[in-house]
């Protein structure tokens, strides 16, 4: 390991956080262990990691229980011309109704996301080429932009480099 990737490895730890470093097979199994034991982590992984994480995790049947689906044209207009984020890649996710009737969706997600981080972290996650960044059971919750409200329902989002997901019932 070359002296650069130990000072970085010195600043995460650093900061308290944990850097892990294993074979695929057992990155990819403890990524699966933490989505089904309900525990939350933030996985930095490498493209083949995360794909063998999405092959395992979403099947049709979970697709269709959480009612993720891609971002249309429509939406992906409004992201690019009101949030200045210009490609989203395949980003896909799920809706979420708010009781006031606001439907918290991509640009919802996307405009939390600029509010709580700012615009260039967003950017980063969608410009990342040689690593993926998957949140497993975050204790996080939407925020209607409309009436303020948490909402109670996750959401769920994956575009390859960047996803979320939540415990599995197999």
């Amino acid at each position: 390991m070359k002296r650069a990737a130990l000072d970085d490895v010195e600043r995460i730890t650093g900061s308290g956080k944990a850097v892990m470093s294993a074979d695929d097979c057992t990155v990819v199994s403890i990524v699966r262990e933490s989505i089904t034991s309900g525990k939350s982590a933030s996985f930095y992984l490498s493209p083949s990691q995360a794909a063998a994480v999405r092959a395992w995790y979403w099947t049709p049947d979970r697709v269709k229980k959480t009612g993720i689906r891609t971002v249309s044209s429509t939406e992906r207009a409004k992201i690019a011309s009101d949030l200045g984020v210009k490609d989203i890649g395949t980003f896909r996710c799920n809706r979420i109704q708010c009781e006031c009737g606001q439907v918290y969706g991509a640009f919802e997600f996307l405009q939390q996301g600029i509010k709580e981080h700012g615009k260039d972290a967003v950017l980063s996650v969608f410009a990342l080429k040689n690593a993926a960044i998957l949140r497993v059971n975050p204790p996080d919750l939407p925020v209607c932009p409309k009436c303020d409200e948490l909402l109670t329902e996750r959401m769920t989002y994956d575009n390859g480099t960047y996803g979320c997901s939540f415990g599995t019932e197999d």
